[in-house]
């Protein structure tokens, strides 16, 4: 059976926070997995010009500035690893236990976080709308591109329970698949499974009531099940399904559109990704 056994926490100039470790630690304690939290600094951009020149205090500034965020953020890590007792160790231990590691990038950006993410099963974003920022977001799409892995994003808060009751989004297409794929070690441990089709939603691919057949031929318990579009949004539809049913996990193929035209015009991907209240697992 295929397992979780290395999570990748990537804070991308961004404190750790308390919700990003208990998703984590959800995952980590089903599958006895390693944690690591890493914390991406960005260097100071050079603006190639002629007569263009920065002070060198200012980037000496800038830098003791990083410097000490990272401090600050490995210091953070471990006091959310202690409240949650989980201990601290290194991915080469040989241990059966969940731990955490910790490690710091310095200039790698988006690119390098999605280089390093090839390395886990599995990478957990938190949403941060509290922050000016869209780091969050870049965080998800630079895994997502970069990576060939899944990421798991959560919003304020994780239910008491992460992968017993799981909802795919379902609409036929190759995302959708690979998501599926990405997903089968929660599927495989899940307690019931509901494969979701929005009609207008699909591309040309199976159906759901397929997935759901062959998802059974692994004794899992699964459904599947067709519903309707509300006020017109797919993404919408999808999550009211989800919350009514009291879903615990989303599993969602990311940007079967062009990441462009969802920007510009919307999509399913773009709308659960800024506004699902549920954990979403994410692949593309």
């Amino acid at each position: 059976m295929s397992e979780i056994k290395t999570i990748l926490l990537p804070f991308n100039n961004l404190q750790p926070a308390a919700v990003t470790v208990d998703a984590a630690h959800r995952v980590a304690a089903r599958f006895e997995s390693y944690i690591e939290g890493a914390y991406y600094r960005q260097l100071m951009p050079i603006i190639a010009g002629e007569g263009i020149t920065l002070p060198g205090d200012y980037l000496a500034e800038f830098e003791e500035e990083g410097r000490l965020q990272a401090e600050r953020a490995a210091s953070t890590f471990k006091v959310l690893l202690e409240e949650r007792g989980i201990p601290f160790g290194t991915l080469e231990e040989s241990s059966s236990t969940t731990r955490a590691g910790w490690s710091e990038m310095v200039g790698t950006g988006p690119a390098g976080i999605g280089e390093y993410a090839r390395l886990f099963d599995l990478s957990v974003v938190a949403r941060n709308e509290s922050e000016a920022t869209a780091d969050w977001k870049t965080t998800v799409e630079a895994v997502l591109f970069e990576s060939g892995r899944p990421v798991l994003v959560v919003g304020d808060r994780v239910p008491d329970s992460l992968g017993h009751r799981i909802v795919i989004a379902w609409n036929g297409s190759t995302e959708a698949a690979r998501s599926v794929l990405a997903g089968m070690p929660f599927l495989a441990v899940s307690d019931e499974i509901v494969v979701v089709e929005v009609e207008g939603g699909m591309v040309s691919g199976p159906a759901a009531a397929q997935v759901a057949q062959h998802l059974a031929q692994r004794g899992l318990v699964v459904r599947s099940e067709t519903i309707t579009k509300r006020d017109g949004s797919i993404g919408g539809a999808v999550l009211e399904f989800a919350e009514t049913w009291n879903t615990d996990l989303l599993i969602k193929g990311a940007f079967t559109q062009s990441r462009l035209r969802q920007l510009i015009f919307g999509g399913a991907t773009r709308e659960i990704l800024e506004g699902a209240p549920i954990p979403t697992l994410f692949c593309h």
